[in-house]
């Protein structure tokens, strides 16, 4: 009895050293599995848009569900030229407006938030694959997420439309190309 007292004993100490660095070990999986998804989207959105020739787009919104990056985003090809008003759109639609979805991604796990440079809820790339801004001038961004702790994780798009990522302080800037 006293020896499988002391094994618990030894266990408990085990489990209690282990916990924060585990909580740390999941807290950077997550923040850095948000940045990557987004990095795909980007990505995906520059090949469709080469591929087809027409601006395609990465907005803030998935499923219907506006506001926030965290939320989700829509990757969508646009003929409307509008960006159809910031949003992403629900449904595919045909002619002058075609709006065709490509990839619905749902909200990121866990307690995470973003900021970007600018206030576009969009991202945009031209049918040449450039990062181009609502009047259709190429423009460097940055985004990164966060959950109040001391990194953030950025994602940095030059205007050719290259993707990077990078970790940095919470008080650093992500900067841009």
């Amino acid at each position: 009895m006293v020896e499988l007292m002391v094994v618990i004993a030894i266990v408990g100490v085990l489990v209690a050293l282990a916990a924060p660095s585990f909580t740390e070990l999941m807290r950077r999986n997550r923040l850095s599995a948000a940045a990557s998804a987004l990095q795909v989207s980007l990505s995906l959105a520059r090949s469709e848009a080469v591929k087809r020739g027409s601006d395609a787009r990465v907005t803030v919104a998935a499923n219907t569900t506006a506001g926030a990056w965290t939320n989700g985003w829509t990757v969508f090809v646009d003929a409307t030229g509008t960006a159809n008003n910031g949003i992403a759109p629900t449904a595919d639609t045909t002619g002058a407006t075609a709006v065709t979805r490509v990839e619905i991604v749902a909200a990121p796990t866990g307690p995470i938030s973003a900021g970007q440079t600018g206030t576009l809820n969009y991202f945009t790339y031209n049918g040449v694959g450039r990062l181009i801004t609502t009047t259709g001038a190429s423009a460097n961004r940055s985004f990164w997420f966060f959950d109040d702790t001391s990194e953030k994780y950025c994602l940095v798009l030059s205007v050719t439309g290259r993707v990077r990522t990078t970790r940095v302080a919470s008080n650093a800037s992500c900067d841009v190309d």
